[in-house]
C-alpha cells in the first residue's frame, strides 16, 4: 500500500510541476509574408512598415549598441528591401531581414501568446536587451 501512495504521490508531484512550468514552449511557426505586413511599433520607440511588395519603412531601428555608455545607436529612417531568411534546415530558426542599401539587419521572431513578435537584439545577445517589435491584430 505504501509503494503504491508514494507512486500516486510522485505521479501528481510531476504532473504539478511540469504544469506549473508551462511545459515545453511551443515551436514557431512557419513564418510566412503574410505573417509580417503591416504597421509594427517597438517598446524602444521604432516603427517598421511592410508592404506587401517587398519593401519597407523604418525609423529609429537601433543597429548598435554601446555597453559602457548604455548608448544606442539608432537608424533615423530607413527604405528598402525585405526577406524572410528560412535558415539552414534544422539548425538556423528563421529570420525576418532587411536590407538598405548595402546593410542587412535581422530580427528574431518570438512568440508572443498566438501571434509573433519581430526582435533586434541590442549589443551582446548574452547580455538579454532587445527592441521587440508587435503590431495589433488584423482581425
Amino acid at each position: 500500500m505504501r509503494v503504491r501512495a508514494a507512486r500516486v504521490l510522485c505521479a501528481a508531484a510531476v504532473a504539478l510541476l511540469t504544469g506549473a512550468c508551462g511545459g515545453a514552449p511551443k515551436p514557431l511557426p512557419h513564418v510566412t509574408a503574410a505573417d509580417v505586413l503591416g504597421h509594427w511599433t517597438s517598446d524602444c520607440g521604432s516603427t517598421l512598415t511592410v508592404e506587401a511588395d517587398r519593401t519597407f519603412t523604418v525609423r529609429d531601428l537601433p543597429v548598435d549598441f554601446a555597453l559602457r555608455s548604455g548608448a544606442v545607436k539608432r537608424l533615423a529612417a530607413g527604405h528598402g528591401t525585405w526577406y524572410l531568411y528560412a535558415g539552414a534546415k534544422g539548425a538556423t530558426p528563421q529570420t525576418f531581414d532587411l536590407r538598405i542599401g548595402e546593410d542587412f539587419y535581422d530580427l528574431h521572431y518570438v512568440r508572443r501568446g498566438d501571434s509573433i513578435a519581430l526582435r533586434t537584439v541590442l549589443g551582446d545577445p548574452d547580455d538579454n536587451r532587445w527592441c521587440e517589435f508587435s503590431r495589433r491584430s488584423r482581425a
